[in-house]
C-alpha cells in the first residue's frame, strides 16, 4: 500500500497537484500540460507491458517500479527547463506501470486465496493515501516544489525496498519461484492445470475474453483524466475561492476519500461485479461534471472531490477483480491489460482536454469527460461472465460441485 502511495499518489498523480507550480516556473500552457500528462500515462502503459513479460520475476518488476519512480522524480526536482521536466515526469509515470503487476503476483504467492480480493483492493487504496501525502508535502514545501519532488524520489526508493524485504521475509517464496508457476507464467496454469497457452492464452484470446472490461477501462480512464490532470488547476483558478490553500485542500479531500476504495471488494460481494462497476464509474463521472460546473463553490467542489476520490479508487479496484475473475489463470497479465486500457484512455483524453480546457470556465471540458464515464457503465451491463464467478469464502461450495470451492482469483496449485 505504501509503494502504491509513492508511485501512484505521489510520482504519477502528483503532477496534477504541482501543475500550477510547473506552469509558473516553465510557462506551460494547457495544451502542453495535457501532452506531458499523456506522456506519463503512455510510459505507464509501456512499463505495464514490460512487467507482464517479466511476470515470473516479480521482485525485479518491483525493483524497476522503485527505480523509475525515484529517478524520474529526481529529474523533476532538478529540471532546468520544460524538456527535462517532461522527461522526468514520463519516467516517473513508468513506476506505477511496473508496481501493479508486480504486486498482484506477490500478493498471489504470499496471501491465501480466500483473502486475495480484499488484499488487492487494500493495496490499491494506497493511491488515496499518497494523494493526501502529496497535499501535505505541497503545503510543507510551499514555493520550494523541487524539494517536494526530491522527497518523492526518496519515498519511492524506500517503499520499493520495503516491499522486497517483506516478500523475502517468507522463507519459502524464493525457493518456490523455480517450481511454482506465476499468474502470468507460460508453465503450468495457476490453478494447477495445463499451461495458459494450451488453453488459448494468446493475445487474441486475451483481448476477446477481456473485451468488455478493456472497453470500460478505456472510457473510465478518459473520464478520470480531467480531474487528475486539471482538477487542482481549475480549483486554483476559481473566481470565488481559488488559491493554493483552497485547491490543495480539495486535492487532499480527494485522496482521503480515495482510501475508502479499500472497501471495493466488499462492494462487489454485497452487490455484484456489474453493479459495483456501474456505481463507481457513474459516481466518478458525476463528480467530474460537478467539479467542472462548480469549481469555486466550496461545498460542491469539496463534495465532488470526495466522491471522485472514493469512486476512482474503488473503480480501479473493481477493475482488477473484473479482469482476474475472467482470467484467473493469467491474473497478472489480465490486470496489466486492464490498466493499460485505463491509461490509454487517460492519455488520449489528457491531450484532447488540454486543447479544450479554459481553466476559468472548465464546465464544457469536464462535462465531456464525465459523459465518457457514464458510457463506461454500458460494457459492465453487457458482460455477465464475470458475475458467474462469485467470490466465496473457502467454506462455501459452488453450485456445480459439492467437492470444490468456488474459483478465487490467482489460485495457487493445491
Amino acid at each position: 500500500m505504501a509503494l502504491i502511495a509513492a508511485v501512484y499518489g505521489l510520482a504519477r498523480f502528483g503532477y496534477g497537484l504541482f501543475l500550477p507550480r510547473f506552469t509558473e516556473t516553465f510557462d506551460l500552457g494547457s495544451a502542453v500540460s495535457g501532452t506531458i500528462q499523456a506522456g506519463s500515462f503512455a510510459s505507464y502503459c509501456v512499463a505495464a507491458v514490460l512487467a507482464a513479460g517479466l511476470g515470473a520475476r516479480p521482485r525485479l518488476v518491483i525493483g524497476l517500479a522503485g527505480a523509475t519512480a525515484a529517478l524520474g522524480s529526481a529529474a523533476v526536482a532538478a529540471a532546468p527547463g520544460p524538456g527535462v521536466l517532461a522527461a522526468g515526469l514520463v519516467l516517473a509515470g513508468a513506476g506505477a506501470g511496473f508496481a501493479s503487476p508486480g504486486l498482484v503476483t506477490l500478493i498471489g504467492r504470499n496471501i491465501s486465496p480466500g483473502r486475495q480480493e480484499r488484499a488487492q483492493t487494500i493495496v490499491n487504496a494506497g493511491t488515496g493515501a499518497g494523494i493526501v501525502g502529496a497535499g501535505i508535502l505541497m503545503l510543507l514545501t510551499a514555493a520550494q516544489w523541487r524539494a517536494g519532488w526530491a522527497v518523492i524520489a526518496v519515498l519511492a526508493a524506500l517503499t520499493a525496498a520495503a516491499v522486497l524485504r517483506a516478500d523475502s521475509a517468507r522463507a519459502d517464496s524464493t525457493r518456490a519461484d523455480s517450481a511454482r508457476p506465476t499468474a502470468s507464467s507460460g508453465r503450468a496454469g495457476a490453478d494447477g492445470g495445463p499451461p495458459a497457452e494450451a488453453r488459448g492464452g494468446n493475445s487474441i484470446s486475451l483481448a476477446r475474453t477481456l473485451a468488455w472490461p478493456l472497453t470500460a477501462a478505456a472510457l473510465a480512464g478518459a473520464s478520470s483524466a480531467a480531474v487528475w490532470t486539471f482538477g487542482r488547476t481549475v480549483t486554483a483558478a476559481a473566481p470565488d475561492y481559488g488559491g493554493d490553500a483552497y485547491s490543495i485542500g480539495a486535492w487532499m479531500v480527494l485522496g482521503a476519500f480515495g482510501v475508502l476504495g479499500a472497501f471495493a471488494g466488499r462492494i462487489v460481494q454485497a452487490l455484484s461485479l456489474a453493479a459495483a462497476w456501474a456505481l463507481t464509474s457513474a459516481s466518478m463521472a458525476a463528480a467530474t461534471i460537478a467539479l467542472g460546473l462548480f469549481p469555486g463553490v466550496l461545498p460542491a467542489a469539496y463534495a465532488a472531490a470526495a466522491v471522485f476520490g472514493a469512486a476512482y479508487t474503488a473503480m480501479s479496484g473493481v477493475l482488477i477483480l473484473w479482469a482476474v475473475r475472467l482470467m484467473p489463470e493469467r491474473a497478472s497479465t489480465a490486470t496489466v491489460a486492464a490498466f493499460v486500457a485505463l491509461a490509454v484512455g487517460q492519455s488520449v483524453s489528457a491531450v484532447v482536454l488540454g486543447f479544450l480546457l479554459n481553466p476559468v470556465e472548465p464546465a464544457a471540458a469536464f462535462t465531456a469527460a464525465g459523459l465518457a464515464g457514464f458510457l463506461a457503465v454500458l460494457p459492465a451491463v453487457k458482460d455477465r461472465a464475470a458475475d458467474k464467478v462469485r467470490f466465496r469464502t473457502p467454506q462455501r461450495r459452488s453450485a456445480g460441485s459439492a467437492a470444490e470451492p468456488d474459483p478465487a482469483p490467482v489460485r495457487k496449485p493445491s
